[in-house]
């Protein structure tokens, strides 16, 4: 039960990506375990493969021939079926920032209280708050990243979250 940080599930997938053994390691070590992404993860597949979709190749006859869009969603395609993720649903619920007055999406809410304990990038911090909702739903108990902040922030995200983060140099 993890949930896969972007960078793993290109990894894994690709050769071109310079982790990708790295990722093909740490994935069979778990391998028979379901895997989770969340909406944001598809947010960043397409903005990571949209800027590099050079790189990219699949095995389809015709795949140099298609339009730049159908090339991306090929690509995404693929990386979350090979590793049969499942991809929660963003919840419509909105909380209030009283102070502001401001309704926001329950996910960026999260990550709003947790900054201050977890001190993340923006895009990481998100990922942490998608992984507590499934922590919550008894889905995840483990992160999987290869992002050397995840690394580092292990103990306070375990702290903060009861998530555990993977190490990624596992033997």
């Amino acid at each position: 039960m993890f949930y896969l940080d972007t960078d793993v599930i290109l990894a894994y997938n690709y050769e071109t990506e310079v982790q990708h053994w790295r990722a093909v390691n740490l994935i069979e070590k778990i391998e028979g375990s379901k895997f989770y992404a969340s909406p944001f993860s598809i947010l960043e597949l397409y903005c990571t493969v949209s800027r590099t979709i050079g790189k990219y190749k699949l095995r389809s006859p015709r795949f140099r021939e298609l339009k730049e869009e159908i090339k991306v969603k090929m690509v995404i395609e693929h990386a979350i079926r090979s590793l049969n993720l499942t991809v929660c649903s963003d919840d419509t619920a909105n909380k209030e920032m009283e102070w502001l007055s401001v309704k926001m999406f329950s996910r960026y809410f999260d990550a709003i209280k947790l900054a201050p304990k977890v001190k993340l990038r923006t895009g990481d911090l998100l990922h942490v708050a998608y992984a507590c909702q499934l922590k919550n739903e008894g889905k995840i108990e483990y992160i999987v990243s290869l992002d050397d902040d995840f690394q580092k922030k292990g103990e306070s995200i375990e702290r903060e979250t009861g998530i555990k983060i993977l190490q990624s140099d596992l033997q």
